[in-house]
Protein backbone atom coordinates (compact mmCIF):
# COMPACT_ATOMS: atom_id res chain seq x y z
CA UNK A 1 0.00 0.00 0.00
CA UNK A 2 3.20 2.37 0.75
CA UNK A 3 3.81 2.17 -2.91
CA UNK A 4 0.98 3.24 -4.27
CA UNK A 5 1.20 7.07 -4.81
CA UNK A 6 -0.74 9.27 -2.83
CA UNK A 7 -2.85 10.74 -5.93
CA UNK A 8 -3.01 7.50 -6.90
CA UNK A 9 -4.85 6.73 -3.82
CA UNK A 10 -7.57 9.85 -3.80
CA UNK A 11 -8.31 8.36 -7.66
CA UNK A 12 -9.40 5.18 -6.00
CA UNK A 13 -11.23 6.37 -2.92
CA UNK A 14 -13.33 8.72 -5.52
CA UNK A 15 -13.81 6.17 -7.96
CA UNK A 16 -14.97 3.76 -5.06
CA UNK A 17 -17.39 6.52 -3.29
CA UNK A 18 -18.49 7.93 -6.67
CA UNK A 19 -18.16 5.48 -9.09
CA UNK A 20 -20.93 3.52 -9.02
CA UNK A 21 -23.54 6.08 -9.85
CA UNK A 22 -21.91 7.01 -12.39
CA UNK A 23 -21.29 3.17 -13.91
CA UNK A 24 -25.29 3.20 -13.42
CA UNK A 25 -25.62 5.75 -15.73
CA UNK A 26 -23.22 4.42 -18.38
CA UNK A 27 -24.42 1.04 -18.90
CA UNK A 28 -27.76 2.25 -19.83
CA UNK A 29 -30.13 4.99 -21.47
CA UNK A 30 -33.60 6.50 -21.83
CA UNK A 31 -33.15 7.57 -25.44
CA UNK A 32 -37.05 8.99 -25.83
CA UNK A 33 -40.41 8.71 -23.72
CA UNK A 34 -43.56 8.80 -26.48
CA UNK A 35 -44.75 11.11 -25.55
CA UNK A 36 -42.78 13.04 -23.27
CA UNK A 37 -46.27 14.22 -21.47
CA UNK A 38 -49.21 12.47 -20.43
CA UNK A 39 -51.67 12.46 -17.49
CA UNK A 40 -51.99 9.57 -14.84
CA UNK A 41 -53.18 6.22 -16.33
CA UNK A 42 -52.36 6.87 -19.53
CA UNK A 43 -49.48 4.58 -21.55
CA UNK A 44 -45.73 5.94 -22.73
CA UNK A 45 -43.70 3.91 -24.91
CA UNK A 46 -39.95 4.03 -23.42
CA UNK A 47 -37.07 4.00 -26.45
CA UNK A 48 -34.04 2.04 -23.93
CA UNK A 49 -30.89 0.88 -24.63
CA UNK A 50 -28.61 -1.31 -22.51
CA UNK A 51 -32.07 -2.60 -20.49
CA UNK A 52 -34.50 -5.58 -21.14
CA UNK A 53 -38.01 -4.88 -21.40
CA UNK A 54 -38.59 -6.53 -18.12
CA UNK A 55 -36.74 -3.38 -16.49
CA UNK A 56 -38.80 -1.39 -13.83
CA UNK A 57 -39.08 2.17 -14.55
CA UNK A 58 -40.17 4.37 -11.62
CA UNK A 59 -41.91 8.13 -12.38
CA UNK A 60 -40.48 10.52 -9.39
CA UNK A 61 -40.42 8.32 -6.62
CA UNK A 62 -43.61 5.99 -7.88
CA UNK A 63 -43.15 2.49 -9.72
CA UNK A 64 -45.04 2.25 -12.82
CA UNK A 65 -46.64 -1.01 -14.19
CA UNK A 66 -45.07 -2.20 -17.38
CA UNK A 67 -45.60 -4.23 -20.68
CA UNK A 68 -43.23 -5.37 -23.39
CA UNK A 69 -43.12 -2.41 -26.05
CA UNK A 70 -43.37 -3.85 -29.95
CA UNK A 71 -39.59 -3.92 -30.16
CA UNK A 72 -36.38 -5.23 -28.15
CA UNK A 73 -35.76 -1.60 -26.83
CA UNK A 74 -39.20 -0.58 -26.17
CA UNK A 75 -40.87 -0.87 -22.84
CA UNK A 76 -44.88 0.44 -22.81
CA UNK A 77 -44.87 2.14 -18.83
CA UNK A 78 -48.37 3.16 -17.40
CA UNK A 79 -48.09 6.99 -15.92
CA UNK A 80 -48.65 6.21 -12.30
CA UNK A 81 -50.73 8.14 -9.99
CA UNK A 82 -49.44 10.15 -7.15
CA UNK A 83 -47.13 12.16 -9.33
CA UNK A 84 -47.43 15.96 -11.09
CA UNK A 85 -45.58 18.46 -13.31
CA UNK A 86 -41.85 17.20 -14.68
CA UNK A 87 -40.75 14.46 -13.21
CA UNK A 88 -38.21 12.50 -13.61
CA UNK A 89 -38.36 8.85 -14.97
CA UNK A 90 -36.00 6.27 -14.05
CA UNK A 91 -35.74 2.66 -15.85
CA UNK A 92 -33.98 0.47 -13.67
CA UNK A 93 -32.46 -3.23 -14.31
CA UNK A 94 -29.79 -4.78 -12.08
CA UNK A 95 -26.93 -2.66 -10.91
CA UNK A 96 -28.19 -0.33 -14.35
CA UNK A 97 -30.05 2.96 -14.13
CA UNK A 98 -30.99 5.22 -16.71
CA UNK A 99 -32.52 8.35 -16.07
CA UNK A 100 -35.00 10.82 -18.47
CA UNK A 101 -35.41 14.06 -17.27
CA UNK A 102 -37.75 15.92 -19.37
CA UNK A 103 -40.92 14.12 -18.62
CA UNK A 104 -44.31 16.10 -17.73
CA UNK A 105 -47.44 14.19 -16.27
CA UNK A 106 -49.57 17.00 -17.40
CA UNK A 107 -52.89 16.22 -14.94
CA UNK A 108 -55.59 15.76 -16.80
CA UNK A 109 -56.40 16.25 -20.26
CA UNK A 110 -57.28 19.82 -21.35
CA UNK A 111 -61.04 20.99 -22.07
CA UNK A 112 -62.85 19.30 -24.85
CA UNK A 113 -59.85 16.86 -25.65
CA UNK A 114 -61.04 13.75 -26.89
CA UNK A 115 -59.28 10.24 -24.99
CA UNK A 116 -57.66 8.06 -27.03
CA UNK A 117 -56.72 4.61 -27.43
CA UNK A 118 -55.89 2.84 -23.83
CA UNK A 119 -52.79 1.14 -25.25
CA UNK A 120 -50.38 2.73 -27.41
CA UNK A 121 -49.95 1.77 -31.36
CA UNK A 122 -46.93 1.69 -32.69
CA UNK A 123 -47.50 2.48 -36.66
CA UNK A 124 -46.65 0.57 -39.53
CA UNK A 125 -46.34 2.49 -42.64
CA UNK A 126 -49.10 1.29 -45.14
CA UNK A 127 -49.73 1.18 -48.91
CA UNK A 128 -52.34 4.31 -49.66
CA UNK A 129 -55.91 4.10 -50.58
CA UNK A 130 -55.31 5.22 -53.79
CA UNK A 131 -57.99 3.06 -55.30
CA UNK A 132 -60.43 5.39 -53.73
CA UNK A 133 -61.56 8.72 -55.16
CA UNK A 134 -63.85 11.14 -53.68
CA UNK A 135 -64.35 9.72 -50.07
CA UNK A 136 -67.12 11.73 -48.07
CA UNK A 137 -66.95 9.15 -45.32
CA UNK A 138 -66.65 8.72 -41.45
CA UNK A 139 -63.66 7.44 -39.99
CA UNK A 140 -64.69 5.87 -36.53
CA UNK A 141 -62.34 6.44 -33.32
CA UNK A 142 -60.77 2.90 -32.72
CA UNK A 143 -60.80 3.48 -29.37
CA UNK A 144 -64.91 3.47 -29.63
CA UNK A 145 -65.87 0.24 -28.34
CA UNK A 146 -69.43 0.69 -29.96
CA UNK A 147 -68.46 2.36 -32.83
CA UNK A 148 -69.78 4.78 -34.65
CA UNK A 149 -70.54 7.27 -31.97
CA UNK A 150 -67.24 9.59 -32.34
CA UNK A 151 -64.97 10.00 -35.33
CA UNK A 152 -63.71 12.65 -37.93
CA UNK A 153 -65.44 12.99 -41.18
CA UNK A 154 -63.33 13.57 -44.58
CA UNK A 155 -64.42 14.79 -47.33
CA UNK A 156 -61.79 14.98 -50.55
CA UNK A 157 -60.05 13.45 -52.97
CA UNK A 158 -57.91 10.27 -51.62
CA UNK A 159 -56.42 9.73 -55.66
CA UNK A 160 -53.15 11.01 -54.40
CA UNK A 161 -51.55 14.46 -54.48
CA UNK A 162 -52.63 16.94 -51.63
CA UNK A 163 -56.08 17.38 -50.65
CA UNK A 164 -58.34 20.15 -48.50
CA UNK A 165 -60.39 18.78 -46.18
CA UNK A 166 -62.07 22.33 -45.27
CA UNK A 167 -65.87 21.05 -45.46
CA UNK A 168 -64.69 17.78 -42.92
CA UNK A 169 -65.88 17.56 -39.48
CA UNK A 170 -65.98 15.84 -35.97
CA UNK A 171 -68.81 13.97 -34.88
CA UNK A 172 -69.74 12.54 -31.47
CA UNK A 173 -73.39 11.32 -30.89
CA UNK A 174 -73.29 11.38 -27.42
CA UNK A 175 -71.41 14.13 -26.53
CA UNK A 176 -72.14 17.39 -28.25
CA UNK A 177 -68.89 19.03 -27.30
CA UNK A 178 -67.26 17.26 -29.95
CA UNK A 179 -70.02 16.78 -32.24
CA UNK A 180 -70.15 18.74 -35.95
CA UNK A 181 -66.75 20.76 -34.76
CA UNK A 182 -65.28 22.05 -38.07
CA UNK A 183 -62.38 19.94 -39.37
CA UNK A 184 -59.50 20.87 -41.72
CA UNK A 185 -56.31 19.91 -43.03
CA UNK A 186 -54.34 18.36 -46.16
CA UNK A 187 -53.85 14.44 -46.97
CA UNK A 188 -50.63 13.88 -48.72
CA UNK A 189 -50.74 10.78 -50.70
CA UNK A 190 -47.51 10.76 -52.21
CA UNK A 191 -45.08 11.38 -48.91
CA UNK A 192 -48.20 9.78 -46.59
CA UNK A 193 -48.76 12.73 -44.74
CA UNK A 194 -52.09 13.86 -43.20
CA UNK A 195 -52.20 17.06 -41.04
CA UNK A 196 -55.45 18.09 -39.32
CA UNK A 197 -57.14 20.69 -37.16
CA UNK A 198 -60.62 20.60 -35.13
CA UNK A 199 -61.86 23.77 -33.78
CA UNK A 200 -63.39 23.05 -30.78
CA UNK A 201 -63.62 26.78 -29.89
CA UNK A 202 -67.58 27.62 -30.40
CA UNK A 203 -68.03 25.15 -28.08
CA UNK A 204 -65.28 26.31 -25.24
CA UNK A 205 -62.69 24.14 -26.11
CA UNK A 206 -59.33 24.15 -28.09
CA UNK A 207 -58.08 23.95 -31.70
CA UNK A 208 -56.62 20.47 -31.76
CA UNK A 209 -54.14 19.53 -34.13
CA UNK A 210 -53.29 16.06 -35.62
CA UNK A 211 -50.14 14.68 -37.47
CA UNK A 212 -50.09 11.54 -39.14
CA UNK A 213 -50.53 8.97 -41.73
CA UNK A 214 -52.30 6.01 -43.65
CA UNK A 215 -51.13 2.66 -41.62
CA UNK A 216 -51.54 -1.24 -42.07
CA UNK A 217 -54.69 -2.34 -40.43
CA UNK A 218 -54.05 -3.33 -36.75
CA UNK A 219 -54.92 -6.80 -35.94
CA UNK A 220 -57.62 -6.23 -33.60
CA UNK A 221 -59.30 -3.96 -36.51
CA UNK A 222 -59.07 -6.51 -39.33
CA UNK A 223 -62.41 -7.36 -39.00
CA UNK A 224 -63.85 -4.28 -39.03
CA UNK A 225 -61.09 -1.75 -40.93
CA UNK A 226 -60.91 -1.28 -44.60
CA UNK A 227 -58.34 1.46 -44.19
CA UNK A 228 -56.68 3.25 -41.11
CA UNK A 229 -55.21 6.42 -40.56
CA UNK A 230 -53.03 6.97 -36.75
CA UNK A 231 -52.52 10.88 -35.67
CA UNK A 232 -51.11 12.23 -32.95
CA UNK A 233 -52.23 15.12 -31.50
CA UNK A 234 -49.66 18.02 -30.70
CA UNK A 235 -51.22 19.71 -27.99
CA UNK A 236 -51.06 16.65 -25.78
CA UNK A 237 -49.78 13.41 -27.70
CA UNK A 238 -52.47 11.69 -27.53
CA UNK A 239 -52.63 8.51 -30.09
CA UNK A 240 -55.98 8.83 -32.33
CA UNK A 241 -56.59 6.06 -34.48
CA UNK A 242 -59.76 6.16 -37.14
CA UNK A 243 -60.65 3.95 -39.33
CA UNK A 244 -63.09 3.70 -42.77
CA UNK A 245 -64.95 0.39 -42.27
CA UNK A 246 -64.90 -2.37 -44.46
Amino acid sequence: MKNIPVYLFFICICAFSLGCDQCKNKCASVDAVLPDNNPSGYEVVLKVSGLSQSAKVVFGTVEASTRPGAKSDEIIATVPSGVSGNVEVSVEEGDCIARYDDFVVSGSLPSNVQPSLPNIIIPVPSSLPQSQTNITNFWVNAADPEGYKYGIRLIGDFNGGIVTTDDSFEFNSDDPKFNNNPVSGTVNNNINVISLAVNRTAKGGIIEHFEGSFIEVPSFLVAKAKFVIYLVSQETGRQLIIYYPN
